[in-house]
């Protein structure tokens, strides 16, 4: 098995993204540990910069970086495409989440 560096970087950069949006849900909804909502914030930032560097990776192994939007826009028949579609979509949820104190 040969992968490409791109489904290496997409996997564990995207991958360590949610598991830390993941950690910080769990903290927030426990409330075993206590946040700062400074320190909460920037988890989440650097999770989402985690999960960005891990997509644009994706959209940069596609054959046509340019037709990103057609591999979108299939979301009714693919799966990989309902994926994007929801990574994409956990954006507002997690920064709004994270705001909340």
């Amino acid at each position: 098995m040969d992968p490409a560096y791109s489904v290496i970087l997409f996997t564990s950069s995207s991958g360590a993204g949610y598991g830390l949006i993941a950690w910080l849900a769990l903290a927030r909804l426990s409330g075993m540990w206590h946040l700062d909502p400074v320190a909460a914030v920037i988890t989440c930032l650097v999770a989402l910069a985690l999960i960005t560097t891990g997509l644009l990776s994706s959209t940069f192994h596609l054959g046509h970086p340019e037709r990103a939007w057609r591999a979108m826009s299939q979301w009714r028949t693919s799966w990989l495409s309902r994926e994007g579609v929801l990574a994409i979509l956990t954006y507002p949820a997690a920064l709004v989440f994270a705001a909340i104190p």
